[in-house]
C-alpha cells in the first residue's frame, strides 16, 4: 500500500495548480516537514470545496471526534483552509496555498530543503502550461493617459474593490534571508485582499490594515522598485505581491530559468523616446530582469521586459512610458475559470480535486 504523503502528493498534483514529484523524492521530504503522518492521512482525501466535518468524516469513515479534533489543528498549521467561521474546512493547492501558510513556521531547514526541491523542479507542473499564474500589474502613473486600463490592470482599483485588507511578511523573502541569500527590499510588503467584511481580524500571519495604508503601501514599493504582481484573474482577487526577482519563487523562474514572459501574464512593455533620454543608467539599476542597456540612449530587450514601469517611476526626463503590447491576453473571469482551464491543459481531471 501506498503510504500517506505518496497519496497527498498525488492529491495536491490531481489539483489545477499542480504538485512536482521528483525522482530524488525531495518532495516528499517537504510534505513530511509540513504533516505528521496522521495529517497527511487526512489531507489527502480532503477536496478542494470546502466540507462540514461530519461530511468529511462520513465519507472518509474516520471518527468524528478525531476529526473535530484534528481540523483545528491543521488549519492553524497552514495545512488546510477554514471557511464559515471554521464550520467548514477544504484542502489547498500547494503553491500558491500550502507554502505561503509555513509563514510563521518556516525555519533555516525547512528554508534548505524548499530550494533545493524547487531548483529540482522548477515548478514545471505550475509553470509549464497555460494560463500563467502571475500578472504582473503595471505602474500606472507611467502609462499614457490616452490609453484606456482596465480594473485589473490597475492596483489601486484591485484594492479599492476588497472590503478587508492585511499585509503579511513575504515568504519569499523570508526562506532567502534563512538561506543568507536576502536582499536590501522591504520584507512586509504582501498585501492580503478578501470582500468579506473584517477578514483577517482574527489572522495570525496577514495583520489587519486600513485601506488607506493598503494604498499607500503599493506607492511606497512603486517608488522602492518592487513589482506588483496578483493571480491572473478578472475579479476576486486575493493578494498583491510586490515582488523582487532575486527572492520571488516566479519572478526567480523568469531570470534563473531564463524563460522571460514564461509565467507571468503581462500586457505592456516599455517604450524609449530618445529625444528625452539623457543616458543616466538610473534605469537600468532599477530593472530586475536586465531588459535595458544604454548605449547613446536606453535600448529595450523586449523579450526580457515584463512591463511593469518600475524604471520609468524615476525617469526625470520622461522618456520611458509603458505602452500596450501587441497582443494582449485577457485573464481568466474569476479562480474557478482559471483552475478549469489549467486542468485541462495539464489534462488532469478536476472533479477528482473538487467532488
Amino acid at each position: 500500500m501506498k503510504e500517506a504523503y505518496q497519496l497527498l502528493a498525488e492529491t495536491l498534483h490531481r489539483i489545477p495548480q499542480g504538485f512536482n514529484m521528483d525522482e530524488g523524492g525531495l518532495y516528499l521530504k517537504v510534505l513530511k516537514w509540513i504533516f505528521t503522518e496522521e495529517e497527511a492521512t487526512i489531507a489527502y482525501q480532503m477536496k478542494l470545496i470546502p466540507e462540514t466535518p461530519e461530511k468529511i468524516a462520513k465519507r472518509t469513515k474516520m471518527n468524528i471526534e478525531y476529526i473535530n479534533k484534528m481540523l483545528p489543528i491543521m488549519d492553524k498549521k497552514g495545512q488546510i483552509i477554514s471557511y464559515r467561521g471554521k464550520t467548514k474546512y477544504g484542502l489547498m493547492p500547494f503553491v500558491v496555498g500550502i507554502y505561503e501558510e509555513q509563514l510563521d513556521r518556516m525555519d533555516a531547514e525547512f528554508a534548505k530543503l524548499t530550494e533545493e526541491y524547487f531548483k529540482e523542479s522548477k515548478f514545471t507542473e505550475l509553470f509549464g502550461s497555460k494560463p500563467e499564474i502571475f500578472k504582473i500589474i503595471p505602474v500606472n502613473k507611467v502609462i499614457s493617459t490616452e490609453i484606456s486600463i482596465f480594473p485589473y490592470q490597475d492596483a489601486e482599483e484591485i484594492v479599492n474593490n476588497a472590503n478587508s485588507w492585511g499585509v503579511r511578511e513575504c515568504i519569499c523573502k523570508k526562506q532567502q534571508e534563512l538561506l543568507e541569500n536576502g536582499c536590501e527590499y522591504s520584507k512586509n510588503v504582501c498585501i492580503s485582499l478578501s470582500r468579506k467584511n473584517n477578514a483577517f481580524t482574527d489572522e495570525t500571519i496577514s495583520k489587519p490594515i486600513s485601506k488607506e495604508r493598503a494604498v499607500l503601501l503599493l506607492r511606497e514599493a512603486e517608488e522602492e522598485g518592487l513589482i506588483h504582481s496578483t493571480m491572473n484573474v478578472e475579479t476576486g482577487h486575493g493578494y498583491i505581491c510586490n515582488c523582487c526577482s532575486c527572492c520571488c519563487g516566479v519572478l526567480r523562474g523568469l531570470t534563473e530559468y531564463d524563460q522571460p514572459n514564461a509565467f507571468v501574464n503581462s500586457d505592456y512593455i516599455i517604450e524609449v523616446t530618445n529625444d528625452d533620454c539623457i543616458a543616466c543608467e538610473i534605469c537600468v539599476d532599477r530593472c530586475q530582469f536586465e531588459a535595458l542597456t544604454v548605449n547613446d540612449f536606453c535600448e529595450v530587450d523586449l523579450g526580457k521586459c515584463v512591463g511593469c514601469g518600475v524604471c520609468a517611476v524615476t525617469c526625470d526626463e520622461g522618456a520611458l512610458m509603458l505602452i500596450p503590447r501587441d497582443k494582449i491576453k485577457k485573464p481568466s473571469k474569476n479562480m474557478l475559470t482559471w483552475m478549469l482551464k489549467k486542468s485541462w491543459k495539464r489534462r488532469v481531471n478536476p472533479r477528482k480535486a473538487f467532488k
